[in-house]
């Protein structure tokens, strides 16, 4: 058996019948890309994600009033309390030594205007420190301080979409803006956040003194969350117990009964978004699996349609000395040819599409190289695997029959 002149007539076959070859390696072709672009892409999205994490702080503990619960690869909020208040904060500062700084936080969405324009933002009442712990400096203007917050004072900071919302390419420091019926002074533009972990613009957000949000504005006493920033890394695991036992205390909560909060820290954030993820990983993994195994049916269908069309050829390289191994070899040749070239095409549009999606999303691009040699070998395997039936039956077709059958 002559490999490279049986290979060779496989190709002229297959280049032969051009929109049907096309189609067919196409099918294969589609669940390479699939493969190669949602797992170049989710590569990208977790190292953005895991950036994000990094840039809000290592050191970072949140504290959220009610039990959150990972549901779906989410936080969710599954009962609420109003148990959290300002003094948690203060004995949280003065009892925990492994907490360098800590301050309450309350938000609503709610409509702002400025003259007639009007926008829909988050209010975010904070103490000042937040500020340190958030990293949040200010573009223009300055941030409130801890006079501001002592006399409740009719101050925010406004973030760039809110700022682009009322005001546009002016800059809005000095003007006041109204929630409600109550006027504020605009006195800075916070630096720009981004996005949040879900998606959300965190530069849509009006930020006023915690006092002024909870005694002017929505006239509440208690709080949603409290911003903490440890000592360090290291100390967070310590600092989360020592906050436990304050917080059970304060809030009266026995022996055996759930806290009416919980305490997050920036590692449960990440692990909860990588679980998040992965999920949706499986999920794209099945997808490109089912894509796969539709193209692996088509090379299959199309492979037996070309053998009833090719019967006279078959008779004809029997008759003249072909055995059933070189007519199976040919048969799965052609079979793993549509697959490589379904692979090969796969594998660029997944690539391109990779670029494209991170680009769009300002993500660092990543091309999952051992994904794309998984998802080739497979994509061959799928060619072989469908092509073995076909190849069998074309092997063990005798030439007498076969030529009088393609007569």
């Amino acid at each position: 058996m002559n490999i490279k002149r049986t290979f060779a007539i496989s190709l002229n076959v297959l280049f032969g019948h051009k929109m049907r070859t096309f189609l067919s390696s196409m099918a294969v072709g589609v669940g390479v890309a699939a493969v190669v672009m949602m797992v170049g892409a989710g590569q990208s999205l977790q190292r953005e994600t895991a950036k994000k994490i990094e840039g809000m702080g290592t050191d970072l503990i949140t504290i959220q009033a009610g039990k959150f619960k990972n549901v779906g690869g989410r936080s969710r909020q599954v009962s609420r309390y109003t148990t959290l208040t300002p003094k948690d904060v203060r004995a949280i500062e003065r009892k925990v030594s492994s907490v360098k700084r800590a301050g309450g936080l309350f938000d609503r969405r709610s409509a702002v205007t400025y003259k007639n324009v009007r926008t829909n933002t988050t209010i975010i009442g904070v103490e000042p420190q937040v500020f340190e712990i958030w990293r949040v400096k200010a573009d223009s203007g300055k941030l409130f301080t801890d006079m501001d917050e002592a006399k409740i004072a009719r101050v925010c900071i406004v973030g760039k979409t809110v700022k682009t919302n009322l005001f546009g390419d002016i800059d809005p420091v000095g003007e006041t803006l109204n929630i409600g019926k109550i006027p504020l002074k605009i006195i800075g533009v916070s630096s720009e956040r981004g996005q949040d972990l879900g998606g959300d613009d965190l530069d849509n957000a009006v930020y006023v003194p915690l006092s002024t949000a909870m005694k002017r504005i929505f006239d509440v006493t208690f709080l949603d969350s409290i911003i903490i920033q440890a000592q360090d890394k290291n100390s967070i695991e310590l600092a989360k117990e020592e906050i436990a036992e304050i917080l059970r205390k304060n809030h009266r909560i026995r022996a055996g009964k759930e806290d009416d909060f919980t305490i997050l820290d920036q590692s449960q954030l990440l692990s909860t978004e990588m679980e998040t993820q992965s999920a949706f990983g499986y999920l794209i993994a099945i997808v490109a699996g089912l894509s796969l195994l539709t193209g692996g049916i088509g090379i299959f269908a199309v492979m037996l349609i070309s053998l009833r069309e090719r019967k006279r050829e078959v008779g004809l390289r029997r008759a003249i000395g072909a055995r059933h191994k070189d007519i199976l070899v040919q048969f799965l040749l052609e079979a793993s040819a549509l697959s490589v070239m379904g692979g090969i095409v796969g594998t660029i549009i997944g690539l391109i599409g990779c670029c494209i999606i991170s680009k769009i999303n300002g993500w660092e691009i990543i091309f999952p190289f051992s994904t794309i040699i998984i998802a080739f070998t497979f994509s061959i395997l799928t060619g072989i695997v469908f092509g073995i039936y076909p190849a069998n039956i074309a092997s063990k077709l005798e030439p007498a029959e076969a030529l009088r059958a393609a007569v």
